[in-house]
């Protein structure tokens, strides 16, 4: 009979190999969320100094930190998926798998954005004109809208089947 501690790190290693792509994903999502957080803070903090205008603010704020966000995830994603679509013997892209996964990540990652900066936006207009400061209406914002989205990236990426390949 074996031990309970290697019943149990064999159920986290199972676990693990199976939901290694989506850990991944959101490792990467969660990696590139805080740079774009901490982006839109810093240039929350120092617009507003610019700026009375509760829209102006919240849009600015909004596509610094969405900028920033996008390009760390798609350096990191392809980072971990590069062997996901290159040959192993030869070391060239198969574009078909590329493309397969692209489509896929495109659709889940536009609604992911769609509904993180839509949701960021309102709500930092909304609690600027609560008279909030404009790092606290980002990081409120932030914070709501991450895990709304990151909740529904999880359920499309299962949904549409990304990470399965076809057979």
């Amino acid at each position: 009979m074996k031990p309970l501690t290697e019943k149990i790190n064999g159920f986290f290693a199972k676990s693990y190999q199976k939901y290694y792509n989506t850990i991944s994903l959101n490792k990467n999502l969660l990696i590139s969320g805080i740079a774009g957080f901490l982006s839109s803070i810093i240039i929350a903090h120092y617009f507003a100094g610019f700026s009375a205008s509760y829209v102006l603010n919240s849009a600015v704020t909004v596509i610094t930190g969405f900028l920033t966000y996008k390009i760390i995830f798609a350096i990191l994603f392809h980072i971990d998926n590069k062997p996901k679509y290159t040959k192993r013997l030869t070391g060239k892209i198969n574009f078909i798998e590329l493309k397969r996964i692209l489509i896929k990540m495109i659709f889940a990652s536009t609604v992911f954005d769609t509904i993180n900066n839509v949701t960021r936006f309102l709500l930092i207009i909304q609690l600027l004109k609560l008279e909030y400061s404009a790092v606290e209406a980002a990081t409120i914002s932030s914070l709501i809208a991450s895990v709304l989205s990151y909740l529904i990236i999880n359920l499309i990426v299962k949904y549409i089947h990304l990470f399965n390949q076809k057979r």
